[in-house]
């Protein structure tokens, strides 16, 4: 009898709840059925015209599309370490910047380059899901601390000193996900001093800087020598199936994740890479689609409670709402699984982002039309009703 070929335990992990529902709601609208999508976080909208045209004019100029260098064009890395000048005003050199495949990529080159196995990684819940994933797909522990609500679901200070584990890197994320919630400048500034004090290796994700509906989010770059920043053009700058991101880090790790990333991924679509080089043209475009999201904010915001869904966070960041539906359900997956299957709405269920807690809430991302949202509040009320 032969033997049973062993899997890796590594790859056991949880599935990506956000991305499985989107899959559902794509065969069902194969077949017809109308759904409105507050699931997966992606925007309604793709890149400006501009960009997709002068992607046109380089294929034009030279078909073949080779690879380029494994950290990305000088072009692009050049425009990038611009942009952080001009928007944040902070000094960021090309070489410290590494185009990644989506910014996913990136957080698996940055965590095998400044980490070692075993090394404990700190997360505040409800987080992103992958996060916890990749971690335990390459071997790293993962060290949860639950936020509070009144803490916006962001760390504090006070909230990482008193923990009871120690850990070797902390990930933040603000504007977040699933919260749509930001961590207070001052907040964030006494949180890298101390990262930077205790030996810990700071990760933000900056994923949605630029989609703020106030105070704009800082980087941890103006606060951080040794902090490692990651960022996608999925989400501010609309490029989602483009697969495009970005790395910042100190020149020691960046050394290490260009090798790494030579040989894990070669380098990133050269097409999409003319693209996000030209997109940062468009940033008047860009911005017209964050007004968009700011209005469809407001009429959530108008009309959940009215759907029997009264709390949930004040997002200033982001596309998302996480919302408290404990009076509604005691398993979110359930919940949402009706939701889909009754009121023809997707939304997240908690336990995506949160594993003690997200029995009791679930993500609502509102980067659709506004007619959209405004149909997908009309089926909850109905459904609630």
């Amino acid at each position: 009898m032969a033997k049973t070929l062993k899997l890796s335990d590594r790859s056991n992990i949880a599935v990506f709840r956000a991305l499985d529902i989107l899959r559902q709601v794509n065969e069902r609208e194969a077949t017809g059925e109308n759904i409105v999508r507050m699931g997966a976080g992606q925007p309604c909208f793709g890149a400006p015209q501009g960009a997709l045209d002068y992607a046109v004019e380089v294929i034009k100029r030279d078909p073949t599309q080779g690879y380029t260098e494994a950290v990305g064009t000088p072009a692009l890395r050049e425009r990038i370490a611009q942009y952080y000048n001009d928007y944040y005003g902070v000094s960021v050199s090309p070489a410290q910047i590494v185009i990644t495949t989506g910014s996913s990529s990136g957080f698996i080159l940055d965590f095998i380059a400044a980490f070692d196995e075993g090394a404990r990684i700190a997360v505040t819940t409800p987080t992103y899901p992958a996060y916890r994933n990749i971690l335990k797909s390459l071997n790293l522990q993962v060290v949860e601390i639950e936020s509070r609500a009144e803490d916006n679901y962001q760390p504090t200070l006070d909230l990482l000193k008193n923990c009871d584990e120690d850990f070797d890197g902390l990930i933040i994320n603000s504007p977040s996900n699933p919260a749509g919630t930001m961590i207070d400048e001052i907040e964030f500034e006494k949180i890298c001093l101390w990262c930077e004090e205790r030996g810990i290796r700071l990760i933000s994700d900056e994923a949605y800087h630029g989609i703020t509906y106030g105070e704009k989010a800082q980087t941890a770059l103006k606060y951080s020598d040794t902090a490692i920043v990651l960022n996608t053009f999925s989400k501010y700058f609309a490029m989602t199936g483009w697969r495009l991101g970005w790395t910042v880090l100190p020149l020691d790790v960046a050394e290490r994740v260009k090798k790494l990333s030579e040989s894990l991924f070669v380098s990133a679509p050269t097409i999409s890479q003319h693209v996000a080089y030209k997109v940062f043209d468009y940033i008047d475009e860009l911005d017209t689609y964050v007004e968009c999201y700011r209005k469809n904010r407001e009429i959530l915001m108008r009309e959940l409670p009215l759907a029997n869904i009264p709390t949930f966070t004040n997002a200033a960041g982001a596309f998302y709402v996480y919302a408290d539906v404990h009076h509604l359900t005691n398993d979110s997956e359930v919940f949402c699984a009706r939701m889909l299957d009754e009121a023809h709405v997707s939304t997240t269920p908690g336990v995506d982002f949160d594993l003690t807690r997200g029995a009791h809430g679930i993500r609502i991302c509102y980067a659709d039309s506004e007619e959209k949202i405004i149909e997908a509040c009309k089926r909850l009320k109905n459904w609630q009703s």
